[in-house]
């Protein structure tokens, strides 16, 4: 929390080079609302006087008329100078944040948007509390009205925010965010005392000048007076400013302190409830495990169980039919002459295709070996077949007897041949001879 010396320098700096300005704001229309005021009060009071000059019977409604009209207007002010009051103000912390407003939109602001309800019931109800307290006890009805003074400046951040905050709950807010701070607002207040002797001298003497008919001295004095009145004012708002604007700051830290305390608690929660899922999930699984690994032990187990009745079945009848043999000599013999009849078939038949095997590898061998030597004697056949076609392609330059004779040469050579058996045949014979004999 700053200090008072440290506030009211932060206002001064704020207002350096902006007095006209901060004076304007409250002055010109507070001067506007004056003059409009003493024109209403003067027309009320030549209406007045018109009306009792002449008094007859109709001029008792006209002074009834009078009467209501001047309290109207004393209620207009009433209410025009809380808006203009509130709109400075609100003006002197836009100051403090670093915007300047115009005066037609200092003046106005409280009429616009129907903020001025809301404006007046804050008012109104920080002024009749206050009162309840004073009525009790002087001091705690002061300690109430430092509670409450931060209503308007409360109100104002929620309009614009468009919180929809009630009047009750500015002042209710108010009073929270001033818990531990009164007395530094109280001794605030108290330190401009001491400024507002200098208005209150200059008051005394303007009264004392009239009282002397000295009017032009007095006038001067009444002067001076409003204008150090008006920048006393202008100080101590611009200054209050400024205290709300670091409560304000102090809230918003702890607001910031205690959401990242609610998101650690909430983190810890979310761990917290993470761990139990994770546990669950588990103690599901080894349900699950524990159920299937029940199921599949009971399906090995009636398994084992088919399978021993299986083979007691089996034994059982091994034993009856053992039985039966040995009541029975005779089928039992048949039956071990019938297993020893299909054993030797089955050692002949092993034999036979043995020798089949070993049979068909010797005829692969030899025909290999054909295919060998059949191989030189198709290349003879093929030059021979060459040469008679290179014969047959020569001009004939003899007779039709030399034709005749050379075409007769290969008949006699192929009927020779054919009386003799190619040497390939007699070894394909005797490989055919040679594996038969083995």
């Amino acid at each position: 929390m700053k200090t008072r010396k440290e506030l009211k320098e932060q206002a001064k700096t704020a207002l350096r080079g902006n007095w006209p300005w901060a004076v304007g704001v409250l002055l010109v229309p507070t001067l506007a609302l004056s003059l409009v005021f003493g024109i209403l009060l003067g027309v009320i009071d030549l209406v007045w006087k018109a009306a009792t000059a002449d008094f007859t019977a109709s001029s008792n409604i006209v002074l009834i008329f009078i009467v209501m009209a001047f309290l109207m207007l004393v209620l207009f002010t009433f209410f025009a100078s809380i808006g203009i009051g509130t709109g400075a103000t609100y003006a002197y912390l836009e100051l403090i944040r670093g915007r300047k407003q115009s005066f037609r939109e200092a003046a106005t602001y409280a009429f616009k948007e129907q903020r001025f309800d809301s404006i007046f019931g804050v008012v109104l109800m920080t002024v009749i509390y206050s009162l309840l307290w004073t009525i009790l006890l002087i001091v705690p009805g002061f300690m109430k009205a430092m509670a409450y003074s931060q209503g308007l400046f409360i109100l104002k951040d929620d309009m614009e925010a468009d919180k929809g905050i009630t009047t009750t709950s500015a002042i209710t807010k108010s009073k929270l965010m001033m818990e531990g701070h009164k007395k530094d607002y109280f001794l605030l207040c108290l330190s401009f005392l001491g400024w507002a002797l200098i208005p209150l001298a200059l008051c005394g003497g303007a009264v004392a000048l009239l009282l002397n008919h000295q009017n032009g001295w007095a006038s001067l004095c009444l002067i001076l007076y409003m204008l150090g009145l008006y920048i006393l004012v202008v100080y101590q708002a611009t200054t209050q400013a400024a205290f709300y604007q670091d409560l304000l700051a102090q809230e918003q830290s702890k607001e910031i302190a205690e959401l990242e305390d609610k998101l650690a608690h909430a983190k810890v929660e979310a761990d917290e409830a993470m761990a139990d899922y994770n546990d669950r999930i588990a103690e599901r699984k080894a349900d699950k495990k524990k159920a299937h690994d029940e199921k599949m032990a009971k399906k090995l187990k009636a398994k084992q169980e088919r399978e021993d009745k299986r083979r007691e079945k089996v034994a059982q009848k091994r034993q009856e039919r053992e039985e039966k043999e040995a009541k029975n000599p005779k089928k039992k013999a048949k039956k071990t002459a019938k297993a020893k009849d299909v054993a030797k078939k089955s050692s002949d038949t092993k034999t036979t295709d043995k020798s089949a095997k070993e049979s068909t590898k010797a005829k692969s061998k030899a025909k290999k070996v054909s295919q060998k030597v059949d191989q030189p004697a198709d290349k003879t056949k093929e030059s021979e077949a060459e040469k008679t076609k290179e014969t047959a392609k020569k001009p004939e330059t003899k007779g039709t007897k030399s034709n005749h004779s050379s075409s007769k040469k290969p008949k006699s050579k192929s009927k020779k041949k054919k009386g003799k058996k190619p040497f390939y045949k007699e070894v394909a014979k005797k490989g055919a001879k040679h594996g038969k004999g083995r």
